[in-house]
């Protein structure tokens, strides 16, 4: 709960200095976009082999359970903007573990 926490304060944070003015847009597009500072890639593999501390990754996704995979797969399958995002950084569906949505709607995505 507390990394939770953490990130939820941490994503605000970041999103409140971005301050300025937003211009409305229209797009031919029926998808919605996803910006690059809305999307996250954490891979799990890396962070806990990097060091002893893997605290500020959730235990739900440092041993994910077969529902928590399937499940976060499932919701890319079924978001078009979230599949494209990942795919323009590499990210292959088969590796991806775990979702998690931000305090700013952003997902934060959790990779093996």
């Amino acid at each position: 709960m507390k990394t939770f926490i953490t990130l939820a304060l941490a994503a605000t944070l970041s999103a409140a200095s971005l301050g300025g003015f937003a211009y409305a847009q229209t797009t031919s597009s029926t998808t919605s976009m996803m910006a690059d500072d809305m999307l996250t890639i954490v891979n799990v593999g890396e962070e806990t082999n990097a060091s002893t501390d893997t605290s500020s990754i959730p235990a739900t996704y440092r041993n994910p359970s077969p529902e928590t995979i399937s499940n976060a797969q499932a919701e890319i399958q079924n978001d078009p903007a979230l599949m494209a995002a990942l795919e323009a950084k590499n990210v292959q569906l088969e590796n991806v573990i775990g979702i998690q949505t931000a305090a700013n709607g952003g997902k934060v995505v959790y990779t093996k």
